[in-house]
């Protein structure tokens, strides 16, 4: 959103679509670029990844928009899972330092 640093925008975003507060004290910035290649498409946008630690409920009737449909815990192996077997989306490959192959 126009005017809000990375943060605010990651504590808006997990309020609105999965109806978490996170604490901002608890989030870490672990991944930032500006521009980046993806399979060969060239993106001009800001990414910035962020990490908090939580551990509670997610309760999907507290978000404000119903662009989640189901949300789960997950290992990071059970998402790497789901990435190699191309049931994320191929841009999420930063997370595992690899451009993915879907």
């Amino acid at each position: 959103m126009k005017g809000e640093n990375s943060l605010a925008g990651a504590l808006r975003e997990t309020r609105e679509e999965v109806g978490l507060q996170l604490l901002p004290e608890r989030g870490n910035l672990v991944f930032s670029t500006v521009g980046r290649i993806v399979n060969g498409v060239r993106f001009s946008d800001i990414l910035d990844v962020w990490l908090f630690s939580y551990d509670g409920p997610v309760v999907l009737e507290n978000a404000t928009t119903d662009e989640v449909a189901q949300v789960r815990w997950m290992t990071k192996a059970q998402i790497k899972d789901l990435f190699d077997r191309c049931e994320l989306v191929h841009t999420l490959g930063y997370f595992f330092n690899t451009e993915g192959l879907c």
